[in-house]
């Protein structure tokens, strides 16, 4: 079966949380997000003096993270606007845009808090929104 999405360009955090959400679950469905999350990590170099068998068997881990790398890169950088790629361009690895996405558009707890404390006091049901739609509004802000 041949899979097929439509994800929207991250352009800023107005859709930083739709974005990740929806990446995230492409990553996982390649079967590279623990590249992108840095849970599985480029194999180590060989000692001096490795046999031949494990030379071989190394040399293949590396080239199949390399190929999961770079899978785990086009997706993220194609879903992407123009601003965000070159934020991330001198990236080496999938891991390394990741992290400065996260440094980005990721608040620190502290101006995080701040934030939140702002809109739990200033949030109030729309008019025209109903009960499902607002706490689903609340659970994405908390």
């Amino acid at each position: 079966m041949d899979f097929k999405t439509q994800i929207d360009k991250l352009e800023s955090a107005s859709n930083w949380s739709k974005w990740k959400r929806q990446i995230e679950l492409l990553l996982r469905y390649h079967g590279v997000l623990d590249v992108v999350i840095g849970k599985r990590v480029a194999p180590k170099t060989l000692p001096v003096g490795a046999s031949a068998e494990d030379v071989k068997r190394h040399d293949e881990e590396v080239k199949c993270y390399e190929k999961e790398d770079t899978l785990a890169q086009l997706l993220l950088v194609s879903s992407m606007n123009e601003a965000n790629v070159e934020l991330t361009a001198t990236s080496l690895s999938a891991a390394d845009v990741w992290q400065k996405l996260l440094a980005v558009y990721e608040q620190s707890s502290g101006l995080r808090m701040d934030r939140l404390m702002e809109e739990y006091f200033s949030c109030a049901m729309k008019p025209l929104e109903v009960v499902v739609q607002y706490v689903a509004r609340l659970q994405k802000l908390f």
